[in-house]
């Protein structure tokens, strides 16, 4: 909007340090923060570190501003084919009508939109419930396949781990849930065979949860960060490398490997790495091969947690037992245990 008017583009930094990004935003005036809203919102909702109803703000502008392009626009000179317009426009479309659509309770709104890059096969961060305030925040990350047309389905996930979550934890505390596609997710091709789209992913997946941490100020969330299926793999590179995620919990359920060695390898307790998959989920073909070892096997080191689902995609199934366990740990609590190693 701003190249659009003839102004400059004034100072924002890069993202790269949660903490030196949080410094600027709190060193401007309110004037210049609003400013800075309407007319780069592109820049500032992709900061980590800053409040997450900053960066919903600014990334809301962003979606609308796309979406108003691509409805008055076409294909032509755009780089793209008809199709993948009409793809992206969709998307787009759906992931709008769903934050516009779900208010919460005293009229907040509980889909906060974190992050947002349509381009390619499209990136979106949404967090149902506020992580800055709130006592519990788990972060899922999905495998392969994963686009910006499914992040809605996504959202039906997150919002199933948040209410399993909320039973699980005290009383007056509250949880949210974030999906997290800040990463080209692998297709169904030769890219999920290797760790390479997760450690392309790694360092992102890292400064995402130290903005957290310092968007939270001195309000400590407990966290949990959860991978599903190649998800898996990203969470495991990101946490073995650099300073880890300081999450308090990993969860891995459906893992093909975890790009790490053992569970010591992941910057945290061994004790606080849970790992689960179905009986019957095809992932353990793949299992053990070319993306690390089977974490649910004892010598990775991890812990087992109960899994009652069946499939692949299972695993937030309404009252089972492997959702009840994924919102145990998201509120801290030790979930029960699995039964013997699947064959």
């Amino acid at each position: 909007m701003a190249a659009d008017l003839g102004l400059a583009t004034p100072y924002v930094p890069d993202n790269t340090d949660p903490a030196r990004s949080a410094a600027w935003w709190r060193s401007l005036t309110p004037e210049q923060q609003q400013s800075l809203l309407a007319l780069h919102p592109e820049l500032v909702g992709r900061l980590d570190g800053l409040p997450a109803t900053v960066r919903d703000r600014a990334n809301r502008l962003v979606l609308a501003q796309r979406l108003d392009g691509l409805e008055a626009g076409n294909a032509r000179g755009s780089g793209l084919t008809y199709e993948q317009w009409g793809s992206l426009q969709s998307g787009l479309r759906a992931l709008a009508e769903r934050l516009d659509g779900e208010g919460g309770e005293h009229g907040e709104q509980p889909l906060l939109l974190l992050a947002l890059d349509p381009d390619g096969d499209g990136r979106a961060v949404v967090a149902s419930g506020d992580p800055d305030t709130a006592d519990h925040t788990a972060v899922l990350v999905p495998g392969t396949g994963t686009t910006l047309r499914q992040v809605p389905g996504q959202l039906d996930r997150i919002g199933l781990l948040r209410d399993a979550g909320q039973q699980a934890a005290g009383p007056g505390q509250r949880v949210a849930v974030v999906s997290w596609l800040g990463y080209d997710a692998p297709e169904a091709d030769g890219s999920v065979l290797t760790t390479d789209r997760a450690e392309a992913g790694a360092a992102d997946l890292r400064r995402f949860t130290g903005g957290l941490r310092v968007a939270g100020g001195g309000h400590r969330s407990h966290l949990t960060v959860i991978g599903h299926s190649y998800g898996t793999t990203t969470v495991g590179a990101a946490a073995a490398g650099g300073a880890g995620l300081q999450a308090d919990d990993l969860v891995a359920v459906a893992s093909p490997g975890m790009a790490a060695e053992h569970a010591a390898d992941l910057h945290l307790d061994p004790a606080h790495v849970w790992v689960g998959t179905a009986r019957d989920d095809g992932v353990s073909l793949a299992t053990g091969t070319t993306l690390g070892p089977d974490p649910t096997l004892p010598a990775f080191g991890a812990r087992s947690i109960g899994i009652d689902t069946s499939g692949h995609s299972g695993y937030w199934d309404p009252g089972s037992e492997s959702l009840a366990n994924q919102g145990r740990i998201i509120a801290g609590r030790t979930p029960s245990p699995s039964g013997p190693h699947r064959p």
